[in-house]
C-alpha cells in the first residue's frame, strides 16, 4: 500500500472514529464513544506514518496515551452524570414529599370545613324542626281552643232550647 492510501485511510478512520463518538455521546453510549476515540487515533497513527513522521512505537505511546485520557474523560462524566442524577433524584422527591405535605394539610382544612359546614346544616334542621313543632303545638292548642268553644256553645244552644 503506497503512503497516499494509508493516509486517506488513516483520514477515513478518524472521520469514521468522529461519527462514533458524537454517535456515542448522543446516545450515551460509552463504549461507543471510546472505540470512536481509539479510531480516531488509529486513523492519526496511519495518517502520521504514511507522511514518516515519527516511528511506530513512539506513535502507538501517544496513542496509548489519548485513549487513556479519554477513557479518564469518560469516567469522569459518568460519575458526574451519575451525581447529578441522584441529586435531581434527591431534590425531586423532596418536592414531591413537601407538596405530599401540602396536599395532606389541604385536605385536612377542607375536611373540617365540611364537618363544620355539616354540623351548621344539622342545627339549622334542628331549629326549623323546633319551629315547626312549636307552630304545630300553637295550630293544636288553636285547634283545641276552637273545638272546646264548638262543644261549649253547643250544649248552650242544646240547654237553652231544652229550657
Amino acid at each position: 500500500m503506497t503512503d497516499t492510501w494509508k493516509n486517506i485511510e488513516g483520514q477515513k478512520d478518524e472521520i469514521v472514529g468522529k461519527v462514533k463518538e458524537v454517535y456515542g455521546k448522543a446516545t450515551d453510549n460509552i463504549e461507543t464513544q471510546a472505540k470512536g476515540i481509539a479510531q480516531q487515533v488509529e486513523g492519526e497513527i496511519k495518517q502520521a506514518a504514511a507522511k514518516g513522521r515519527g516511528d511506530a512505537e513512539a506513535l502507538e505511546s501517544a496513542a496509548e496515551e489519548r485513549i487513556q485520557a479519554a477513557e479518564d474523560a469518560i469516567s469522569r462524566q459518568i460519575g458526574e452524570t451519575h451525581e447529578s442524577v441522584q441529586q435531581s433524584a434527591d431534590e425531586r422527591l423532596s418536592n414531591a414529599i413537601t407538596e405530599g405535605k401540602e396536599i395532606k394539610e389541604e385536605a385536612r382544612r377542607r375536611a373540617e370545613e365540611l364537618r363544620l359546614s355539616a354540623v351548621e346544616e344539622n342545627e339549622r334542621i334542628k331549629q326549623e324542626d323546633r319551629d315547626a313543632a312549636v307552630e304545630a303545638g300553637k295550630l293544636s292548642q288553636e285547634i283545641s281552643d276552637r273545638a272546646e268553644t264548638a262543644i261549649e256553645d253547643t250544649l248552650d244552644n242544646s240547654n237553652n232550647q231544652n229550657a
